[in-house]
Formats: C-alpha cells, structure tokens, sequence
C-alpha cells in the first residue's frame, strides 16, 4: 500500500511541475483563476435557477421533490463518472515511459496498478463532486439547509460515484483480461467497447421515466442511484423494499472486484509499430516531408487509433439505433469531431523538437505544417464518417462551413494540445486536456451565444473574425513558446 501512495505521489509531482512549467508567471496565474471563477460563477447561476423550485418545494413540505431531487443527482453522478472513465482511458496512453522505468523495481502488479488507480479515482470523485456542488452548493446555502444535510447528500454523490467507478474498473479489467488471453489485438479498444456496449445496453433497458419517479418511494436497486436509499434513510424519508445489508455487499464486491482485478493486469511491453500510410512518399521538400510525418505519426498513434473508433461507434450507433441523419447544421458535427486528433499533436512529437531546430525550421513553419497535415487527417476522417453513415452534405455552401467547422475544431483542440501535451513521461496529463477544454468552452459558449445573439450581422463577422485571428495568435505564441522550452529539456 505505501508502495502504491509513492507511485500516486510521484504522479501528483509530475502533474505540478506541468502546471508550474505551463502558469510560470504571475499574470497567467491571475488570468487562470479570474478565467476559473467566471466559469464557476455561470455554471452556479445556472444550478440555482434549476435546483431552486425543487428545494422550496421541499422547504414547503413537499418530500417527492426532495426524492426526486436526490435520485435525479445519483443518475447525473454516475453518468459523470462513466463519461470521465471513458475520457481518461481514451485520453491516456497505454504504456508510457514512467510506467516501463517502474517496471525495473521491486513492484507487484497490485502495487504499480493500485498506484495508478488512485490518482484517476481522485480525479473522477473529485470533478464529479465539484460538477455536482456547482449546481447544488449555492442553493443549499442560500434555502438556509443544515450542515447534516449538506454532508450526507454530498456523502451520497461521492459513495455514487465510487461504486460506479469500482464498477466499471472491474469490467474493464476483465474484459481486457479476456482479449489478452485469447491473444487478440488492440485489447484497450476491445475493453472500452465493451464497457460502451454494456452501459448504453444497461441504460436503454433500465431507464424508465415512471419507475425513476417512484423509486424513492418503492426502491428498485438501479445502478445509477444504488446509494440513493442511506441518503433519504438519514433524512427519515427510506423507501420500501430497501435490504441494506445487499447494498452494502453489492458495493463491497463490486470494490473488491476492482481491486482484484488491478492485482491481475499485466505489465506492460514495448509493442510493434503500426505502418498505416507506409506507401505515402517523403520528399526532399522539408515543409511537404513535415506534413507527411504529421499525418504517418497521427494515423499510426494507437491512442488516435481508438479515438477514431471509439468515436465511429457512436455515431454509427446514433445514426442507425436512432435513425438520426447527419444532415444540414448536424454535418458540422462530424466535422468538429474529426479535429480531435489535434490533441495528440503536439505531445506525440515533442522528442522531435530539437531535430525541426537542427534542420533550421522556424517555430511557425513547424505549427503551420503540422497543422495541414492535422487538416488532412481530419478530411479522411470526414470522408470515413460519411462513407459508414451513407452522408453528403447537399449544398456546396454546408461543404464550406464544414471545411471552416474542421479548421476551427482541429485548432482549437491544436492549443489545447500545445498548452497541456500528452506525454508519456507523465501518465494522466490527458486529464488536463479534457478539463482545460471544458473550462475554456463553458463561458466561449456563454458569451458567445448571448454577444452574438444581440449583434447584427456586420458585428457578428467582426467578432468571427476575431476569434479566428485570437486562435491563430494562439497556435503561434503557444507552439512558440514550447519550441523554445521544450525542445532543449
């Protein structure tokens, strides 16, 4: 166990000397926490104008929205957990050079496995209860609600979120288990896959509006609300047909699952290279060989690999469980999600850096011709979407705003990507990608729609003018700055 804290503490020292390496001054650090506080601040509006009318009809006396309430918050607390256990292991490398330098130590498999478990346990519970005090929080305080109910409610979130964690962890590692033994290839991908199919599988067949509604009040054993019951117990409100002593083991084994199965998975090893695109030619133009480098390293990156089709899954499940057509606006849908291989950009080439400096490219033909070749795996990830999902945007006009929809969407994930690398000297750094994303889209969004929403049209290109030349300032001033630090450590 103290083996597994040093590897968990490790970790933690890696993640901040990131953050101290990126926030190197005082002004970034006061732009960050102004930039976090309005981004709290909009989503704690928000929560109170949706969680107010249930608490006043709780305060008057009414325990259905209370139920309703607590039941509600369980589900949105195991879909949090679920989309960032996902996001995490799409987003983190399989193997990374921590990890193969741990593998020369006295470790058991449990102990370098446990030590890797706990950071993404702290991580997830703790974003899911931020997520969850944000809508939450500001209401509890401004009804006037009392400590006990804050504290055990938020219990209750927090024990919710566990579970479905230990949960999916066990199935994960059991079915990467499995695909290992029976010696099939890509057994991350075959894992997640799994995990997807069982969790929609579960919700599509579980999810039912009328029996949600009731269940505080005649419990069912949902999953997604399996700890609602030791919440409303302690407010006086238990539902019937509740058997404590089975919730109880449930989450014990469930946990115990988890940890076994961490005890199971193997060590990593160095795997053949990938050699998609091999009959793509180099040239003796640096700037066209740069281009065909970027889209080799993207198409051959195995965490890419899974992006793509993890991504693929879900719309062809949308496109053809639903019926739902990628159609006029939802075209530029698939455009924007064909520009998430730009996260990976930048942290798959940084080993490179002092070679692009040797061979006397400038940091912006470096960022110029990466981002082509980024531009170019998205067009063949188009290409595929709508091949799988039988799609053809029917006007010109909607091909151009799809064209502008990639270019937008590849470099807005490209900053992201130089600001918060992947780098497989420091495992989880996708974390902060994702958080650093969401951060960043939650008040472009607000802004956005309200500034834009009351501009008249001459003002509206303005500002889309703007902020194209704000995402190129960016792209330059950040691959600059990492071009000069990053390729001389």
């Amino acid at each position: 166990m103290m083996k597994s804290l040093i590897i968990s503490k490790m970790m933690l020292k890696m993640w901040q000397q990131e953050m101290y390496k990126l926030f190197d001054t005082q002004t970034k650090r006061i732009i960050v926490v102004l930039f976090f506080l309005f981004a709290v601040t909009m989503g704690a509006i928000i929560g109170y104008s949706f969680t107010g009318v249930f608490m006043k009809a709780f305060l008057n006396g009414d325990e259905r929205s209370l139920g309703l309430l607590v039941v509600s918050m369980a589900i949105n607390a195991s879909i949090f957990t679920s989309l960032l256990f996902v996001l995490i292991k799409v987003r983190t490398p399989e193997q990374d050079r921590f990890s193969m330098q741990l593998s020369w130590f006295p470790l058991s498999t449990f102990q370098k496995s446990f030590g890797y478990f706990i950071p993404m346990v702290t991580v997830v519970a703790g974003l899911v209860l931020f997520f969850i005090g944000i809508l939450l929080l500001p209401n509890f305080i401004a009804q006037g609600i009392g400590i006990f109910f804050i504290f055990t409610f938020f219990l209750m979130v927090l024990l919710q979120s566990l579970f479905v964690l230990m949960l999916l962890q066990f199935i994960y590692n059991i079915t990467y288990l499995l695909v290992l033994k029976l010696k099939l290839p890509l057994q991350k991908f075959a894992a997640i896959f799994v995990l997807l199919a069982l969790v929609v599988a579960y919700g599509l067949t579980h999810f039912d509006i009328s029996q949600i509604q009731q269940s505080y009040i005649q419990f069912d054993y949902h999953l997604m609300y399996l700890t609602a019951p030791f919440f409303l117990a302690a407010q006086g409100m238990p539902p019937e047909g509740v058997n404590y002593a089975i919730l109880i083991l449930f989450i014990l084994l469930s946990a115990g699952g988890a940890f076994l199965s961490l005890a199971m998975m193997p060590i990593m090893a160095e795997k053949k290279a990938l050699t998609f695109l091999h009959k793509l030619p180099f040239s003796s133009s640096k700037k066209w060989s740069l281009i065909v480098k970027e889209m080799k390293s993207q198409v051959r990156n195995e965490e890419n690999i899974l992006n793509f089709l993890i991504l693929l899954i879900v719309i062809l499940f949308v496109r053809y469980q639903f019926g739902f057509r990628f159609e006029d606006e939802a075209f530029f849908v698939l455009c924007a999600l064909a520009g998430l291989t730009a996260f990976n950009s930048f942290g798959n080439d940084k080993r490179m850096l002092g070679m692009y400096k040797t061979f006397g490219l400038r940091s912006w033909e470096v960022a110029l011709y990466k981002f082509i070749g980024l531009l170019l795996v998205g067009v063949l990830q188009i290409v595929l979407f709508m091949l799988t999902t039988l799609t053809l945007p029917d006007q010109i006009w909607h091909a151009l705003i799809g064209a502008a929809v990639l270019c937008n969407a590849t470099a807005l994930f490209y900053v992201v990507g130089i600001l918060l690398p992947l780098d497989r000297n420091n495992p989880y750094t996708g974390i902060f990608s994702f958080g650093a994303l969401i951060l960043l889209m939650i008040p472009i969004v607000f802004i956005g729609n309200y500034v834009i929403g009351a501009s008249s049209q001459a003002l509206q290109w303005l500002l889309m003018a703007a902020f194209e030349g704000l995402l190129i300032f960016a792209i330059y001033k950040g691959f600059s700055w990492r071009y000069s630090h990053d390729s001389t450590s």
